[in-house]
């Protein structure tokens, strides 16, 4: 009896520790939303042109992904004389590291470097992102 409540409580707690990871990939192609930046309404395009493997897996096993994006920021008020432009070619991962332990998340891309998040949907479409522009954080919905 001892030792099948012990066998039980394993697989439970292995149950428990495992993280779920459905391998959504990132779909090629580029979405682009309004967003008001400074006072003025600008265009926010996001356009992912690779989607390829890293040849590196997390902690569990599962592989990490890593995209080559571009992000367009453009808009301007000529009566006021403000203009908003930004061209940005990045990549970013889905590999993330949380108390030293590397970890795939399947919805959520970044860089650390240029401070851009990206979020996609369970089927792989843009959902948003992210991004510095002149001392603030831009955030893009799709």
């Amino acid at each position: 009896m001892k030792k099948k409540f012990i066998l039980a409580l394993c697989f439970f707690s292995v149950a428990a520790l495992a993280s779920e990871v459905k391998g959504t990939l990132m779909l090629k192609g580029s979405l682009k939303s309004k967003v008001l930046v400074n006072g003025v309404m600008a265009t926010c395009k996001l356009k992912v042109d690779k989607v390829k493997n890293l040849l590196e897996e997390d902690s569990l096993g599962y592989p990490g992904y890593l995209a080559r994006i571009q992000i367009n920021l453009d808009g301007s008020d000529f009566e006021r004389g403000i203009k908003v432009k930004l061209n940005k070619d990045l990549n970013v991962i889905n590999m993330h590291v949380q108390n030293g332990v590397k970890q795939v998340k399947d919805l959520e891309y970044f860089s650390a470097a240029d401070k851009v998040t990206v979020t996609i949907s369970s089927e792989g479409r843009l959902v948003s992102a992210s991004f510095p522009f002149e001392q603030q954080t831009i955030k893009c919905n799709f």
